[in-house]
């Protein structure tokens, strides 16, 4: 191979390494605070009705037992956005006495349905969609022995 031909090749080559970016995930960090769970909450319900509803909460406050903070942030590595909720909650010995934060707990009945509750909201269950490998057996030209007879009981 000459000289100029390796040059190009080698130029060709770092310019489309360049191109390429590697696939970067969404980072999730904190408890998922979404609204369908926030519409349970009450004034008055007690610590294990909070935790119950809401999860543990990201920081329990050593010199105040009272507050739990509840902190979720999403960043998206696409977008290069990050969207963050933090949501108090301030208790008098065993009951719920405020919510702070993001939600205020007397509008919180007309919350819509936030995108995690669209995203964590139910199990779906779905049939495998595997592809029969090899084109010709796709293509039934080279059908294995196996699904021969299979066709054949039914």
């Amino acid at each position: 191979m000459n000289k100029k031909a390796s040059i190009v090749l080698i130029a060709c080559s770092l310019a489309l390494s360049a191109c390429i970016k590697p696939y970067q995930p969404n980072v999730q960090q904190g408890n998922i605070i979404n609204n369908s769970n926030l519409r349970e909450i009450r004034y008055g319900m007690s610590k294990q009705e909070v935790l119950f509803i809401l999860g543990t909460p990201m920081v329990i406050d050593p010199f105040n037992e009272q507050r739990w903070d509840y902190f979720y942030s999403n960043r998206n590595q696409h977008k290069g956005e990050t969207a963050q909720r933090l949501i108090t909650a301030i208790f008098d010995g065993d009951k719920l006495i405020e919510l702070k934060g993001d939600v205020d707990l007397a509008n919180v009945q007309n919350l819509e349905p936030s995108t995690e509750d669209k995203q964590h909201g139910g199990t779906v269950i779905t049939e495998p969609t595997q592809r029969e490998k090899g084109l010709f057996n796709r293509l039934g030209i080279f059908q294995k022995k196996d699904k021969i007879s299979k066709k054949k009981d039914k």
